[in-house]
């Protein structure tokens, strides 16, 4: 442990006198020693004068009370040579009856020794009492899941028999019957009583027939407190994605199925934990045992209607949304074969990808020509939408007074089920005398389409002189003859090299565990350039950053190795994978797990995580690195 403190003091730039011992107390209190019934209460266990990694406390079964793990905070200083530090625990309470109560004392264990807090009371008044909630499982509910301020309303689901009811996953859709190419929005909702962790889909859903968006989800994933069944859960949204039927029908989706993994019995703690661990965890030990478990949500059924027939618009291309149409030209006034550019945009809720341009009708006296088009996508809250621009090119050809007709745009709106056509301006154009023939814009050189046929215009014979100068005789032959023999060299060589590509490849796709393993290493030392320019950084935010890139490259490594999913891989399957390769007394294996707890609370944690570690950090994965290389090719 010494060693470990010693390293890191001299890393951070701090001086290391003898560290002198403190006395380890422990205490609860509460925000409020009078509250009524279904009114939250928050219980503190403080642990001072304790450097290890201490896991959370469990709380004994409290007659009358739902009670919640909420988090907890840590602090580590050195002053004047001793160390001090204290762990706070926290949980919420939400009182079921009215009555004078006593909690605790609470039992807490410190390294060999079962320290016990002070009980604290409390006098709960008002309402009757509610029925008791059922059961909590063994395993602790999430940690970091802040209660909201109410109770929740109790909800009714159904669960599929023999699954465990303790967690599942529902996946809704915020409509089942809708029109052809309207947005239907397909939510994924983890509901839990465990520890969970979300891994990610083990089986991606079927869409078939679908226009697909998804949306991105926050990095810090919003939950909420609610009661379903009569037992109370943490829900989170874990993914949510906006659908577009192209064509009518009946439809199945299958929602496909989830990975979590859930927090069994916590292990022990070792040097490791004494130095990064307390000063930045905000919930229990990362590398406790998980248990996987795969949530599959029920089929969904859906009926997809054909868009009406009456009332269609002539000009209607397949629009569905709500829309909005703007236009303007960028002048009014020009000469004979100038270019008149007209620009439409149209903007609002729907598939903006799916439209097409408007059509032009046919016109006397104009020469138009299709332009640019350009489309920019957006997602606000559940709702998909964008812009699409596009510009047509004019050319009058008479001069006079003359004007660019409106262009129609159809759309369908299902809220009102019922078609709406906007129409651009009537712009007039003054077009003034010009002697200047027709040339092509600039922007539209480049199209075939304004390409003139070629015609002779006459013949002429010019004779060939089959007489070579001298100075070519005399050495330029030569010179030739050894650039075309060094061309035939380097041709020789690549058509080698691309031979033994192709070789390669054939054996990579026959046995992708061997072209995965044989790849690991040079996309390691990529993922280590990147890494090396964020240690160099200074900034705060480019720390939190550096280590879920290294998290992201180490998994990628070791998976690569071992043919492992780098998605669906879990911790528990890394810890296992790396303990039979090394062995369970490797020192440097502890380095590499206590380092992926150091990524993990970078990403979770509240603490600042001194630059330092980054260091540390890198110089260990290329460690991991060279050593399996030396003994796994």
């Amino acid at each position: 442990m010494k060693k470990i403190l010693i390293i890191a003091a001299l890393i951070l730039g701090i001086s290391v006198p003898t560290l002198q011992a403190e006395e380890v107390r422990v205490s609860a209190s509460v925000n409020k020693n009078t509250a009524q019934v279904g009114e939250e209460i928050r219980l503190n266990i403080r642990v001072n004068g304790q450097a290890m990694n201490l896991q959370a406390p469990r709380l004994p079964k409290l007659d009358g009370f739902d009670a919640y793990y909420t988090g907890r905070a840590s602090h580590i200083a050195f002053v004047n040579g001793v160390s001090s530090s204290n762990v706070e625990f926290s949980y919420t309470l939400i009182p079921q009856r009215a009555g004078h109560c006593v909690l605790g004392p609470f039992e807490i264990p410190v390294g060999q020794s079962m320290l016990s807090t002070e009980a604290v009371t409390l006098d709960i008044t008002g309402g009757q009492a509610q029925p008791a909630s059922p059961q909590v499982p063994t395993q602790p509910l999430p940690v970091n899941a802040p209660m909201p301020p109410q109770a929740p309303q109790d909800e009714t689901v159904s669960v599929s028999p023999g699954t465990d009811d303790n967690i599942f996953v529902q996946a809704t859709v915020d409509r089942t019957t809708l029109y052809q190419n309207q947005q239907m929005l397909l939510t994924y909702s983890l509901y839990t009583r465990y520890d969970t962790r979300y891994e990610g889909f083990e089986k991606e859903p079927e869409t078939s027939g679908f226009w697909i968006e998804e949306f991105p989800m926050d990095r810090e994933v919003p939950r909420e407190n609610v009661r379903m069944n009569g037992k109370r859960y943490i829900r989170a949204d874990v993914k949510k994605l906006a659908l577009f039927p192209t064509a009518p029908g009946n439809y199945t989706i299958q929602p496909g199925s989830l990975k979590v993994s859930i927090r069994e019995e916590p292990q022990g703690n070792n040097a490791f934990d004494e130095f990064f661990s307390d000063s930045f965890f905000t919930g229990g030990s990362f590398f406790a045992r998980r248990q996987n478990k795969l949530l599959n949500p029920p089929p969904i059924q859906l009926v997809v209607k054909p868009l009406p027939e009456n009332g269609k618009p002539a000009g209607f291309q397949g629009a569905v949304g709500s829309f909005r149409l703007s236009a303007s030209v960028d002048k009014d006034k020009v000469k004979q074969n100038e270019p008149v550019t007209l620009k439409m945009v149209i903007e609002g809720e729907g598939n903006i990808e799916t439209i097409t341009r408007p059509k032009i009708p046919a016109l006397t006296g104009f020469k138009t020509y299709d332009a640019d088009t350009n489309s920019k996508l957006y997602q606000t809250e559940n709702v998909v939408g964008g812009t699409k621009s596009f510009e047509t090119v004019f050319i009058p050809k008479e001069e006079g007074s003359s004007f660019i007709p409106p262009l129609e745009f159809s759309y369908f709106d299902p809220r009102q089920e019922k078609y709406v056509t906007l129409q651009t301006p009537n712009f007039p154009i003054t077009v003034e005398h010009s002697e200047q023939a027709f040339q092509m814009p600039k922007e539209l050189s480049g199209n075939s389409i304004f390409q003139k046929k070629v015609k002779s215009e006459g013949q002429d014979i010019r004779y060939i002189d089959e007489r070579l100068p001298e100075v070519f005789q005399a050495g330029i032959v030569d010179k030739i003859y050894k650039i075309l023999a060094g061309v035939d060299l380097l041709l020789g060589v690549l058509l080698l090299i691309l031979w033994m590509k192709d070789r390669q490849d054939r054996l990579f796709s026959k046995d992708t565990a061997l072209r995965r393993r044989k790849t690991a290493r040079s996309a390691a030392s990529a993922s280590m350039h990147k890494l090396k320019r964020l240690a160099r950084s200074s900034k705060d935010q480019d720390v939190a950053a550096f280590f879920v890139e290294l998290e992201k490259a180490m998994t990628h490594y070791v998976a690569d190795k071992w043919d492992l999913s780098a998605y669906g891989v879990t911790r528990q399957d890394l810890e296992s994978t790396l303990t039979a390769h090394f062995g369970a007394g490797d020192a440097h294996l502890k380095d590499v797990f206590e380092l992926y707890r150091l990524c993990d609370e970078s990403r979770f944690g509240k603490g600042s995580i001194p630059q330092a570690s980054k260091k540390i950090g890198l110089k260990i994965f290329q460690d991991t690195v060279n050593r399996i290389e030396r003994m796994r090719r």
